[in-house]
C-alpha cells in the first residue's frame, strides 16, 4: 500500500519547523512498530519512499504452491495476481495495508508519531535557543508566579527567575520586556527551560551595541563591565582611533545615547570611563565620579593600590554602601583602599609640604656650618673657639657684640662684615623700627607755649590750650 505524505510533511515543516528527513524517519519508525506489534517481527518488512514523499509498505514473501505460513509465504496464484511472471520459489515484495495491522497497532503508531514530532519540536527549540545564548531577545510577560516571570517568546516560553531580575523592576502580564538568553536546559522529563536575564553584564553589552553603532561596528571596544543590577554600572571603553573620543561617543550628544539605556534599566546609574593600561590612570578613572589626588601602588604583585582624595571626595570615592569602590575594584582589577590626605600624611604615603619646607630650611641652615662657609681659616678658628657654629649665630652677634668675642681683631671684624654683606641681607629690627617710627610721626609747635605737639593732639599737653588742625584750601 502507498501513503502520500507530501501535504502532511509540508504542513509540519511550516508549522513546527521540522526537517523533512526527520519527519519521514519518524513515520517509518512508527510503521515498523505497528507492524511488529501486529506480526511479532519486522524481519520481512520493507518500507520505501520516493522523492514525492510517497511511502510504500511491503512484506517480503516466498512464492509457494501451498501456504504453510502466510507471514512469510504467498501462494503462486496470489503471486501471479501481483506479478504474472512470478514462479514458485521466487521471493517477492507483497504490498502491505497498514489497516491489516489492527486498530491497536495503528493507534500505537499514531502515538509514536505525535510523541516523536513533539520531541523533534523540543529538539529544534533547544538547538535554536542554544545558538542564541547571549543574544538580546524581546518578549511579552505572559504570567507572574511568585518571584518568577514567564515570558512569551513567540514560539516558546522563557523563564526570568528572581535572581536574574534587576532590583526595583516590576512587571505585569502584557508588558514588553527585553532580556538576553542566559542558558537553555533540558529537564529530566524532557522539557526545555529557556533561562533569561536582565542582570548580566552581557545584557548591558547588547544594549550598548543597539544604541551605539561604533560599538556594534567594533570601532569602540568594551574592555570591561562591572555591574550591581538596579543600582550602578561602570563601563570601560577603548578605541585605537585617536580622532574618536570613546566616552563621548558612548554618552552621545547631550547624553542622549546613554539616556536610552538608563531608561531601559529603570534609572540605573551608568559611568562610562576610558580604559587605560596604566594602572594609576585606570584606577582613577574607575572611581568616577570622585576626583582623585593621587594613586599609590602599594603592592604590584597582589594588585593592591591606595587612592588619596580630599576629605570632600571621600564619600564619592567609596559610594553608598561601598558600591562605587566595589565596582571600581572589579573594573580596574585592582584592590583599592581610599585614604584622605590627612590619613596619607600620617601613613607617610605623601609629604606634608609645610613640614617639608621647614625641614628643608633646617637642612639648609645645617649645611651652612662654619666648616662649609667660604671664610678664611683664621676667622673660622676664632668663631669655633667661641662655640659659634652657624651663620645664624654670627648674624645674631653682629655688629654690636662682635668686638666682645674673644680673639676678634678689627681686621677679622672687617672681613667678617664684608662676608656677611656680600652673602646675606641683614635687617636690624631696632633700627628699622626706629626709622619707621621716625617717618610716621610728625611734630608741630604749640602756638601758645612752643611745646611739641602732633596731629593727633586736641590740646597742648603743656599749657592745655585747645588745638585744631585745618587743611589749607
Amino acid at each position: 500500500m502507498k501513503l502520500d505524505l507530501n501535504l502532511i510533511v509540508k504542513e509540519l515543516q511550516q508549522e513546527k519547523s521540522i526537517s523533512q528527513e526527520l519527519i519521514m524517519n519518524t513515520i517509518e519508525v512508527a510503521i515498523a512498530k505497528a507492524y511488529e506489534k501486529c506480526y511479532g517481527t519486522i524481519s520481512n518488512l520493507m518500507i520505501r519512499h520516493d522523492d514525492d514523499l510517497i511511502i510504500s509498505i511491503f512484506s517480503k514473501k516466498e512464492v509457494v504452491k501451498e501456504v504453510q505460513d502466510d507471514l512469510y509465504e504467498i501462494s503462486l496464484n496470489n503471486a501471479k495476481e501481483i506479478d504474472e511472471a512470478a514462479e514458485e520459489g521466487d521471493e517477492m515484495l507483497v504490498p502491505c495495508n497498514p489497516e491489516e495491522f489492527g486498530r491497536i497497532a495503528i493507534h500505537s503508531a499514531k502515538q509514536i508519531i505525535f510523541q516523536r514530532l513533539k520531541e523533534m519540536k523540543k529538539d529544534t527549540v533547544y538547538s535554536d535557543y542554544k545558538a542564541k545564548i547571549g543574544e538580546l531577545i524581546i518578549g511579552y510577560v505572559q504570567r507572574v508566579r511568585g518571584d518568577t516571570i514567564y515570558i512569551d517568546l513567540g514560539n516558546y516560553e522563557g523563564i526570568l527567575p528572581k535572581k536574574n531580575q534587576a532590583a526595583h523592576e516590576i512587571y505585569k502580564p502584557g508588558d514588553r520586556i527585553k532580556t538576553i538568553v542566559e542558558d537553555v536546559k533540558k529537564t529530566n522529563k524532557g522539557n526545555i527551560n529557556i533561562i533569561l536575564s536582565r542582570t548580566s553584564t552581557e545584557f548591558i553589552k547588547r544594549l550598548l551595541e543597539v544604541e551605539i553603532p561604533e560599538i556594534y561596528d567594533k570601532v569602540i571596544e568594551i574592555k570591561k563591565i562591572a555591574r550591581e543590577a538596579g543600582y550602578r554600572t561602570k563601563i570601560a571603553v577603548y578605541t585605537s582611533k585617536d580622532e574618536i573620543d570613546p566616552v563621548g561617543a558612548c554618552v552621545g550628544q547631550k547624553g542622549n545615547r546613554i539616556a536610552n539605556i538608563i531608561k531601559e534599566l529603570e534609572g540605573e546609574k551608568i559611568d562610562v570611563v576610558k580604559w587605560s593600561n596604566d594602572p594609576k590612570i585606570m584606577i582613577a578613572n574607575a572611581l568616577t565620579p570622585a576626583k582623585i589626588n593621587n594613586v599609590v601602588i602599594d603592592n604590584e604583585k597582589s594588585n593592591n593600590a591606595i587612592v588619596i582624595v580630599d576629605e570632600s571626595q571621600l564619600s564619592y570615592a567609596i559610594g553608598k554602601k561601598g558600591l562605587n569602590i566595589k565596582l571600581a575594584n572589579i573594573l580596574s582589577e585592582w584592590s583599592i583602599d581610599v585614604k584622605t590626605i590627612e590619613q596619607a600624611i600620617e601613613l607617610n604615603l605623601i609629604t606634608d609640604h609645610v613640614q617639608a619646607a621647614e625641614q628643608l630650611f633646617k637642612e639648609e641652615i645645617s649645611k651652612n656650618e662654619i666648616d662649609q662657609l667660604d671664610l678664611d681659616d683664621d676667622i673660622k678658628e676664632v668663631l669655633k673657639n667661641n662655640s659659634i657654629k652657624t651663620i645664624e649665630e654670627i648674624i645674631e652677634i653682629f655688629p654690636d657684640q662682635i668686638k666682645n668675642i674673644t680673639g676678634v681683631t678689627d681686621d677679622i671684624s672687617a672681613r667678617l662684615k664684608k662676608y656677611i654683606d656680600d652673602n646675606f641681607e641683614v635687617v636690624f629690627e631696632e633700627e628699622s623700627n626706629k626709622e619707621a617710627n621716625e617717618e610716621e610721626v610728625v611734630y608741630y609747635e604749640c602756638p601758645e607755649c612752643g611745646h611739641q605737639i602732633t596731629e593727633t593732639d586736641t590740646s597742648c599737653p603743656n599749657c592745655g590750650v585747645e588745638i585744631a588742625f585745618e587743611e589749607d584750601d
